[in-house]
């Protein structure tokens, strides 16, 4: 389990209210999360920021929304629900993962092969990828020291030029 952030699938408060919880989409520290769970004793869908580890301090910030020190779900009207697309916000965290665990098995992979190496070229199959998700993709790889230097669309793919120590 990371650590950085408050693990969404731990978000049980107010005891009592949320059942049932699942964790529809975690998009790490510094992101969001979505839920369905039954609040209340009825089927809801819930939404809440993860938190991050500040950086200077490395004290965990519990995200938001927080009610008395515990961190919460903010249950979503049924009408937001219906107008949102889950299924391109889960494909955005499928893509990162995907994106995220290729490249650090290249970089193995390469650091494996080649000791003096500290650069390579990574081609994700997918093209328009969007700047948020890029930075989402930048920020999982520094844990592992692996720098996005760039990112350029080449047809179909994207190209990712990574330098790793």
């Amino acid at each position: 389990m990371d650590n950085s952030y408050i693990d969404p699938n731990t978000v049980l408060s107010p005891r009592g209210s949320v059942q049932n919880l699942e964790v529809l989409y975690d998009g790490g520290a510094g992101s969001f999360s979505l839920a369905r769970m039954e609040w209340d004793g009825r089927d809801a869908h819930g939404f809440r920021w993860n938190g991050y580890t500040d950086r200077k301090t490395g004290k965990v910030n519990k995200g938001s929304p927080i009610s008395t020190g515990h961190p919460i779900w903010m249950i979503l009207p049924t009408d937001m629900v219906q107008a949102m697309d889950f299924e391109a916000i889960i494909n955005r965290k499928t893509l990162n993962q995907r994106v995220v665990s290729e490249i650090k098995a290249l970089v193995e992979t390469k650091k494996t092969q080649d000791p003096e190496g500290f650069s390579l070229t990574y081609e994700a199959d997918a093209n328009g990828i969007d700047y948020s998700v890029i930075e989402e993709i930048k920020e999982a790889l520094m844990n592992d020291k692996i720098n996005i230097i760039s990112v350029k669309e080449k047809g179909s793919a994207t190209l990712f030029n990574v330098a790793y120590s």
